[in-house]
């Protein structure tokens, strides 16, 4: 079995909470979970005061009412007082945004990196500066994980 298939097994390509609910067109192949990147477009649309990247991805409401949970648990957002929970413009940033980082939002999900492809070209053009950081990260883990054989486990 190859390292890629093996990795899958340990880090599926997808969201590892299953009570979190994506839409489809989300990456699942990506480094950043789907679960990881509809956390992503809630916080830029608290901070943008719009829900245009929540919109676009089609994240289910009861998705969206989990992570803004777990956002709040986290300390990285804060309901306004007397406004509805349900709508992100009730929400506001507890960090600047430039504060917030990638590790917080991972730490707040619960979720993890998926280092288990390559990292795509595709990956590099939505995230940019982001992408260039994490593909480091990316392609430094799998060169570690290539040298922990069978009998080291």
């Amino acid at each position: 079995m190859s390292l890629e298939k093996r990795l899958q097994t340990f880090c599926p390509a997808s969201s590892t909470d299953p009570e979190l609910k994506t839409e489809a067109n989300l990456k699942t192949n990506s480094m950043i979970t789907p679960t990881t990147q509809a956390a992503i477009a809630v916080l830029n649309d608290i901070y943008m005061g719009e829900s245009y990247r929540t919109d676009e991805m089609k994240i289910p409401e009861e998705t969206k009412k989990k992570l803004l949970d777990r956002l709040s648990a986290a300390g990285l957002i804060k309901l306004e007082a007397d406004k509805d929970p349900q709508q992100l413009t009730s929400y506001r940033l507890t960090k600047r945004s430039p504060q917030i980082s990638l590790l917080n939002i991972l730490e707040a999900t619960g979720e993890h990196l998926n280092c288990n492809h390559p990292t795509t070209e595709q990956f590099y053009m939505r995230y940019g500066r982001a992408a260039q950081k994490l593909g480091v990260v990316n392609h430094m883990t799998r060169l570690y994980l290539e040298e922990i054989k069978l009998c080291d486990l």
